[in-house]
């Protein structure tokens, strides 16, 4: 039990304080979301290596809610629980832009992003570090301006849902999924 208590402790972790994608205002509305996932959806997340192969990790249990306009994730039955929203940014590939923030977080403070990958009912997902994306970037000779990022206090930060959209497809692109939800 506590082993994956750790696991979503790290996850969130990695998510909140490793520098992620984010936003000071939403960068979704929902009038614009998606709802690809049925209501009281349960996955198991496995995290992935840098190849994009399963850990061996144990994994943990992601339960997906739908709470009117938006959905509702907690890992673990224990974890703080995360609410967002789902905008598809590319239906040929399934990709999704998903913003999150913690449930109790102020609605008007922004988010954080990722991006998700639906493959039949199981979902790959791009946890998008920012000094991860940097390095992308950097590799390939392409300015965080191009894509409509700063760089503040180690996160990328995107002001409207079109850079928000070139930067996410461009980590598909060269970037490897950090884990996946396996529906169960």
């Amino acid at each position: 039990m506590h082993r994956h208590f750790r696991f979503a402790a790290a996850l969130a972790a990695t998510l909140l304080l490793g520098g992620c994608f984010v936003s000071t205002t939403d960068l979704i509305a929902p009038a614009d979301a998606d709802y690809p996932v049925a209501d009281d959806a349960r996955f198991a997340l496995h995290e992935l290596d840098e190849d994009g192969a399963r850990t061996g990790a144990r994994p943990g249990i992601a339960h997906v809610s739908r709470d009117g306009d938006r959905y509702t994730m907690v890992v673990n039955d224990h974890g703080k629980p995360f609410t967002g929203l789902m905008k598809e940014i590319d239906p040929n590939r399934g990709l999704y832009a998903v913003m999150a923030r913690e449930a109790d977080a102020d609605p008007a403070g922004g988010g954080l992003y990722v991006l998700l990958e639906r493959d039949g009912d199981d979902w790959k997902r791009w946890g998008v570090v920012c000094p991860d994306f940097v390095v992308l970037a950097e590799e390939r000779d392409v300015a965080l301006s191009d894509f409509g990022v700063t760089v503040e206090n180690s996160d990328c930060v995107v002001k409207d849902f079109a850079s928000l959209k070139k930067a996410l497809l461009f980590a598909h692109e060269f970037g490897a999924p950090d884990a996946v939800y396996v529906a169960e």
